[in-house]
């Protein structure tokens, strides 16, 4: 049929699976970074598929950062970070990799399947062109593998904080950082579950 030559060029600029969230890097560069700059720095990456840049030397100066302005946290976002490190090691196992490869492909197949049907809907007129519209937006979401949090929230969190620590304001880090805890424990869950979901059989 007619349908079948743009549906796949459709299905990839509308139907993709989100699978990781994604960091941009935020360098604070000097001649002799401080702490707290080398900190700023950091932030860019914890979202990314290594918490720190430098490993255990960078992730000491973090959580030096965490002691001084949230001492009460240490021990929370020692236990994040130990976590992170272990999901991701997880992830770059073999099992893992061949069961997310495995998942996609099978929710690939579904939503082609669902999207064509809708194709044909709209080709027989059972649905109107709106109708079609916002079952397509439905499916869209129905099929995200997990939720995600809003990256626009999410870079805005990572700016201000970014600029918090730069500026040593001590106030508004203090307050930012917890925030920042909670985002990384949340997605911790979410590899989690991803991992979970990928390897069970």
């Amino acid at each position: 049929m007619e349908k079948k030559k743009w549906i796949p060029a459709v299905l990839a600029a509308i139907l993709t699976i989100p699978t990781a969230a994604f960091a941009a890097d935020t360098e604070v560069k000097t001649e002799k970074p401080s702490i707290v700059t080398e900190a700023s720095s950091l932030i860019g990456h914890a979202f990314g598929g290594h918490m720190f840049k430098h490993g255990a030397m960078d992730e000491q100066k973090w959580l030096e950062i965490v002691k001084q302005y949230t001492p009460d946290q240490v021990d929370e976002w020692q236990k994040a970070i130990n976590e992170r490190k272990a999901l991701w090691k997880q992830l770059n196992t073999e099992q893992v990799k061949k069961g997310i490869k495995a998942k996609r492909e099978k929710m690939k197949k579904e939503r082609e399947a669902a999207f064509d049907k809708l194709i044909d809907q709209l080709v027989n007129k059972e649905i109107t062109k709106e109708q079609f519209k916002q079952q397509l937006k439905e499916l869209k979401t129905a099929n995200k593998w997990l939720p995600q949090a809003s990256m626009k929230e999410t870079r805005e969190l990572r700016k201000q904080l970014h600029k918090a620590i730069k500026e040593k304001d001590r106030d508004a880090i203090a307050t930012l950082l917890p925030k920042w805890l909670k985002h990384i424990q949340a997605e911790n869950q979410r590899l989690a579950q991803l991992i979970k979901d990928a390897t069970q059989k």
